[in-house]
């Protein structure tokens, strides 16, 4: 063999050399790559679940905002409609009081006056005795209580039950 030979087999066995080590450093680049490759699947699948329970929790959010809403928009309609009962009745509380301070003012009763009191007022008129006539301002009914600070309603003064409307009116505003 010549010199030529046994150079050219040298280098042929210096780059089977490089050659098998290149391929063991490739073994492990492709175990870590295979290791990784698992873990990103593993967490491809992970963020599918989590997408998916997302969609879930967004349907689920999109079925109870439509309930509340309609529940709402009930509760709505129903204290737009107590809003103009509690209008009318105000309105017609206004008119009777203004009546009933004229008439006592002018210190008497008609029968048609009575009836009507009578119909708005559910509790008896309390009947003044002869003793307590001392304590009646001047100019009020001896069958009605006095007033304990002139000018103010004795309707205005104590504190009145809430009706069965006004409370679920309270209800629905306190919720909005």
């Amino acid at each position: 063999m010549t010199a030529s030979e046994y150079t050219i087999e040298i280098a042929l066995c210096i780059l089977l050399g490089f050659g098998i080590f290149y391929s063991i450093h490739l073994g492990r680049a492709l175990a870590v790559l295979r290791r990784d490759r698992r873990e990103l699947a593993e967490l491809v699948a992970r963020l599918d679940e989590s997408g998916r329970r997302a969609e879930d929790g967004v349907e689920k959010l999109q079925t109870a905002g439509e309930v509340s809403g309609r529940s709402l928009g009930r509760m709505i309609d129903q204290s737009r409609m107590l809003q103009g009962e509690l209008e009318a009745l105000s309105t017609r509380a206004d008119s009777v009081a203004e009546r009933l301070e004229t008439l006592i003012r002018e210190n008497k009763f008609p029968e048609q006056e009575k009836a009507v009191l009578e119909e708005v007022t559910p509790a008896p008129v309390a009947v003044v005795s002869p003793d307590q006539t001392a304590n009646v301002e001047r100019g009020a009914l001896p069958s009605l209580p006095a007033s304990p600070t002139p000018g103010v309603r004795p309707y205005e003064q104590r504190l009145r039950q809430r009706t069965a409307a006004e409370q679920d009116l309270i209800r629905a505003l306190r919720m909005s």
